[in-house]
């Protein structure tokens, strides 16, 4: 090897060195970037000559050091789990948060929920029962009557509201997921023109990557990697990226809950038909708008019902002030005491507190009685024995549905707390291998910079070498 060439080698190796300082630089200047995957030199020995030849043979020892590119740490594996377990973890959250919101709703125990309103109500007929032949009794019970109904109006209402809400976020999603979906593709069409052109991409890839992440939260996607560096994202096993071509998605369904609607929202490709989903966001939401909230609101309406049914009976089975039996149960003869078809709707049908139907004998007997057997009205069981005209007791049956309420929220809780705890660990095992450890950053540091170092040593030994060489021919 002449001494020229040995400056080759001498430049090489500090070319080598100053590249890996730089790498190592752009991991440290990142090690907070969300997405970003740590990045490593990749260098080989450049050997000698292999060409043979008859009658002489190559003296030098190999030729330094050449730089084969830059690679981006991932482990497949792990990020493939990391993706579905944050899939699953948003699915979930989404899940607790519904039924945090509907708790929320209704707010029980509260001084001024349904279960408080219930009690007084059936507490003013205890009064009317006590004192049948006043009017102020009567006129208080059906303020609390109106209070009761103003209490199911407003928890319908706010149910409602919650429906419409969870439907304009599900709507609100699906666009998100279209445009990520095609700034996927647009970052597949650029990776794959870099890498035909042999130019680095890293950086778009981790800008791609963490897109896909945000698809697999919002609607359970997964990825596959196909060739140039592209990734194609499915949807339930359907495409919803292949390189740089993407599929739309839509919401379909009602724009307004109706509780005798039977057609459900669901998740459209916007070109062909139902697509199915695969979790995340989406699929929790889609659980919200077309199970959990209906329920609910179906509940409420048949506890509001019960009520009305419930009294409306009993107040037919007496008599009033004005010396006549209360009429049968029937909003347009004006006798019965609520009017409407559920919570939404429900109303006080009479504001004359004559009408109220509080005796159980004609008067001028006023003996209260029929007042009585209403405040009884409380201890309906939530289910009625076989036979009975009468419906399910409503205030059993709100306690019955308060404590599901409680129950599913607390199962929501719990799953959402062991997911976050599986979602974390999957995170960490997936950070492990391609975040950026600043204490190996710091060792590769010191490490190329001594390399930095010795080679430059090596050039300025070559160079006083070749210094005495020339001097000796003066």
């Amino acid at each position: 090897m002449s001494g020229f060439s040995s400056l080759g080698l001498g430049a090489r190796a500090l070319s080598a060195a100053q590249r890996a300082l730089d790498v190592t630089g752009q991991n440290i200047s990142n090690a907070n970037t969300a997405g970003y995957s740590r990045q490593r030199i990749e260098q080989v020995a450049a050997g000698g000559s292999v060409v043979p030849a008859m009658w002489s043979r190559s003296t030098s020892p190999a030729d330094g050091v050449v730089i084969t590119g830059i690679t981006r740490i991932r482990d497949e594996f792990a990020e493939a789990r990391a993706l579905s377990a944050q899939g699953d973890l948003s699915h979930l959250s989404t899940v607790k948060q519904t039924y945090g919101d509907i708790e929320t709703t209704f707010g029980e125990p509260s001084d001024t929920g349904l279960q408080e309103q219930l009690s007084a109500f059936w507490g003013s007929w205890h009064d009317i029962a006590t004192n049948p032949t006043d009017d102020a009794p009567r006129s208080q019970m059906l303020e609390q009557a109106s209070t009761l109904a103003s209490t199911f109006n407003g928890l319908s209402s706010r149910m409602n509201q919650q429906w419409l809400d969870s439907r304009e976020q599900l709507v609100a999603t699906v666009s998100d997921v279209n445009s990520m979906a095609a700034d996927v593709a647009r970052l597949n069409a650029a990776i794959r023109s870099a890498v035909t052109a042999g130019n680095p991409a890293n950086e778009l890839s981790d800008q791609r990557d963490l897109l896909v992440m945000k698809l697999g939260q919002a609607v359970g996607a997964t990825a596959t990697a196909g060739a140039d560096g592209v990734v194609n994202v499915n949807l339930g096993g359907s495409p919803l990226v292949s390189g740089d071509r993407t599929r739309a998605l839509q919401v379909a369904g009602p724009t307004n809950h109706t509780p005798s609607a039977t057609n459900e929202l669901s998740l459209q490709w916007a070109a062909d038909g139902s697509a199915a989903v695969g979790g995340g966001s989406v699929q929790g939401l889609l659980d919200a708008v077309n199970t959990t909230l209906p329920s609910y609101l179906t509940a409420l309406d048949g506890i509001a019902r019960s009520v009305m049914s419930a009294v409306n009976q009993q107040q037919a089975k007496g008599y009033d002030r004005t010396a006549a039996a209360a009429p049968p149960s029937s909003p347009p003869n004006g006798q019965a005491i609520f009017a409407g078809t559920g919570a939404g709707d429900m109303a006080v049908a009479i504001s004359n507190p004559q009408l109220v139907a509080a005796s159980a004998a004609q008067p001028p007997a006023y003996d209260g009685d029929n007042a009585s057997a209403m405040g009884l009205l409380a201890n309906l069981p939530a289910i009625p024995a076989s036979g009975s005209p009468m419906p399910p007791g409503p205030d059993a049956t709100y306690r019955s549905l308060m404590v599901q309420l409680g129950v599913q929220a607390q199962s929501a809780n719990r799953q959402t707390d062991l997911q976050t705890s599986v979602a974390g660990q999957l995170e960490d095992a997936r950070t492990a291998a391609s975040g950026v450890s600043l204490d190996e950053e710091m060792t590769n540091l010191v490490n190329y910079q001594h390399s930095y170092e010795a080679a430059a040593k090596f050039v300025t030994t070559i160079d006083s070498t070749l210094d005495t060489l020339i001097n000796m021919t003066r």
